[in-house]
């Protein structure tokens, strides 16, 4: 697949342009743009195949960037310096799956949030375990 794109959840219009400028900068391709907002109960399939719906909404959290077509060193470059808009917690990464791709936005969205709390629990009790290291 040579076209790379993103679905988008929890960004408002102008910061998802800005989401979209940054990746096709830094990945030198353009950016399939594609909104999750307001498609909680939709399914990703759905979702996915659907780049005409245009509604973009601020949500504190969770935000999202489900990356698409994009090869696994497109994916980490991104990530890595992906940048902070408006002071707002860093988004949930992710990428289609055969298992979630059947799933509602809102299931993947429960799903992204108990894995990062768990990352975040175990990261803590790695600290707590190791004092000395931060």
């Amino acid at each position: 697949m040579d076209e790379i794109g993103v679905m988008l959840y929890g960004f408002d219009e102008a910061t998802a342009r800005k989401v979209k400028e940054y990746l096709e900068e830094r990945n030198g391709k353009d950016v399939v743009l594609i909104s999750g907002s307001g498609r909680e109960g939709d399914m990703i399939s759905d979702i996915l195949g659907d780049e005409e719906h245009s509604v973009f909404e601020d949500v504190t959290d969770p935000r999202i960037v489900m990356f698409l077509g994009f090869d696994g060193p497109g994916i980490h470059a991104s990530m890595d310096s992906f940048p902070s808009f408006e002071g707002k917690e860093r988004p949930i990464f992710c990428t289609p799956t055969e298992q979630n791709i059947g799933w509602t936005l809102n299931g993947l969205i429960k799903d992204l949030m108990e894995e990062r709390e768990y990352f975040r629990n175990r990261d803590m009790e790695l600290r707590k375990a190791k004092p000395g290291e931060q």
